[in-house]
């Protein structure tokens, strides 16, 4: 059995190519690259044994919690 021409056009040496996926958008945008940054040191913060929230951060989730939170009347 032979394989096809666009199956050997489609492999590469370590099996076969993804696609590109056109239109999905950028992968490299800043926002993306951000978030994989952000991603990156909350991973080595937490494998050091570090707070991965800061005050700041835990003050902005109580307001943000506090304002979403529907009140009592």
């Amino acid at each position: 059995m032979f394989a096809l021409n666009s199956d050997i056009l489609n492999r590469g040496p370590h099996g076969p190519r993804r696609r590109a996926n056109r239109g999905t958008g950028d992968r490299r945008s800043k926002t993306r690259l951000r978030e994989l940054c952000d991603e990156i040191l909350a991973s080595y913060r937490v494998a050091r044994g570090q707070d991965v929230f800061t005050a700041e951060d835990r003050k902005t989730a109580d307001t943000l919690l506090r304002d979403l939170s529907p009140t009592s009347r």
